[in-house]
């Protein structure tokens, strides 16, 4: 699965308000504002250079004032706004914040309101152009977590190039406008987007100290914390993803996807185990799939993967249990069926065993496996002959080619013979599977599947094996 997370959303653009300077002040609060005005009007004439060099004049003068006069407000608002004007986003959000809480503590809310109006408009400069680039990256190459083909690496660094203007843009944006939740939310999805969960989840944690309890925050940590177990689980890392998911859990212990991811890692790392460290690996993969079914009881699957660990593990009242709470759900899924016939007989509940078994083979009568569990079964009650009927099945059906004409191919029997009396009482096979065995040499098994009967002939046409698979025989 991949994720899109935390859509991204447009702010709309404000226009700088530009105050004009009061008077009587600091000297180096005037002259500080008054180059800050000058570099404005030279930018607009395009005069780079001097634009530039009075900036930073600015920044001096207004930086001598804030020390010499820290009441002047206003001064600190020029500051933040000269600052910005330098792309010196942290410092421009500090001195912005600044003038902001001076000014609303004295209560000027026409000044904060210009204060804020131009804070605003480098704000949503960055935060639109960092939007865009996150749009652009999509475009270009939607699922930046999977490796690109050859044909797609062109397309694959172009989302990389947009996305890291993405992360400078928003990085600039949040500096501006500390505490901003769609800001930091959006600044977290381009990480997430590039498939960087760690500094996502860095981005999240550090916005709920300056944003508690934000609730889209708080989602989208979630989704950046499931997404990032995910990958660890992706890379074979399934102690890293263990460790990680349980760390999850206790977090949020009522989150179905953390458990079945758990599973996922444990089941997968089973694989890996041998012996005793094995079946402790299949019982916490099917406990952490059946705690997620016990939270989201609609989803069968989940029953399912919880059942089919437990029997691995060899815990088989367990895995009886699964078996039975998937079937409660979907009552004809042939292969459930399949799986509670082998516990049941592992268990030697040997009739129970074999009505289910015969319930899938009625359900999927082409799965040529349910035979030879059938037979398993009867072997484990010591009922060779039942078992031979039901090996004969099995093996007609894996190693068999089946004939194009059934009802020529039967015809062409000999007059006489068993196969030949065969089509005389029952009729024309639905099917006729020819094979061979190492010691019978070649065979036909003709299978008349409304009747539950197949009749296995050698060459001679003489039976070799008749096996009835009806309900409940004995």
């Amino acid at each position: 699965m991949k994720h899109r997370l935390l859509a991204a959303g447009t702010a709309a653009v404000l226009c700088a308000a530009l105050a004009l300077p009061a008077l009587a002040r600091n000297p180096h609060c005037a002259g500080g504002i008054q180059y800050v005005m000058q570099g404005l009007r030279d930018k607009e004439k395009g005069n780079t250079e001097d634009y530039t060099r009075e900036m930073n004049k600015a920044v001096d003068q207004l930086s001598m004032c804030t020390t010499e006069d820290d009441a002047d407000f206003e001064a600190k608002g020029y500051l933040g706004w000269a600052y910005a004007e330098l792309d010196s986003c942290g410092p421009a959000g500090e001195w912005f914040a600044k003038a902001i809480a001076a000014g609303t503590a004295k209560g000027d809310k026409k000044k904060v309101d210009l204060i804020q109006t131009n804070r605003d408009h480098y704000w949503t400069m960055r935060y639109n152009d960092g939007i865009a680039a996150i749009q652009t990256a999509q475009s270009a190459y939607p699922d930046f977590g999977v490796a690109p083909t050859e044909g797609e690496k062109e397309l694959f660094a172009q989302a990389k190039q947009s996305y890291e203007v993405a992360i400078t843009k928003l990085t600039q944006a949040k500096l501006l406008r500390p505490g901003h939740a769609p800001t930091l939310r959006n600044l977290a999805t381009a990480y997430a987007l590039m498939a960087d969960f760690d500094r996502a989840e860095t981005v999240l944690v550090n916005s709920l100290t300056e944003v508690p309890g934000d609730t889209n925050l708080v989602s989208a940590l979630k989704t950046v914390r499931a997404n990032k177990a995910g990958q660890l689980l992706g890379a074979n890392k399934l102690d890293e993803a263990i460790a990680y998911y349980n760390d999850l859990i206790k977090a949020e212990p009522g989150a179905v996807d953390l458990y079945m991811g758990l599973g996922n890692a444990y089941f997968t790392r089973a694989g890996n185990k041998a012996d005793a460290a094995k079946k402790a690996d299949f019982k916490a993969a099917g406990d952490a799939y059946a705690k997620a079914y016990q939270l989201k009881d609609s989803d069968a699957n989940l029953a399912f993967n919880a059942a089919l660990a437990y029997q691995n593990a060899q815990e088989l009242l367990l895995a009886e249990g699964q078996w039975r709470a998937v079937l409660v759900k979907t009552p004809k899924d042939s292969d459930a069926l399949s799986q509670l016939g082998s516990v049941l007989a592992d268990e030697k509940k040997f009739a129970e065993a074999e009505k289910v078994l015969a319930e899938a083979i009625s359900i999927k009568p082409e799965e040529k496996v349910y035979y030879r569990q059938m037979a398993a079964v009867y072997s484990k009650q010591g009922n060779n002959t039942r078992m031979t009927e039901m090996m004969f099945m099995y093996l007609a059906m894996n190693g068999g080619t089946a004939a194009a004409d059934p009802a020529a191919t039967a015809k062409a029997a000999k007059a006489g013979t068993a196969a030949a009396n065969t089509l005389a009482a029952l009729g024309s096979p639905e099917k006729v599977l020819n094979w061979t065995d190492n010691a019978a040499g070649a065979l036909q098994t003709w299978v008349y599947g409304a009747k539950h009967l197949a009749f296995t002939f050698n060459s001679a046409g003489v039976l070799v094996q008749k096996s009835d698979y009806t309900f409940g025989k004995k």
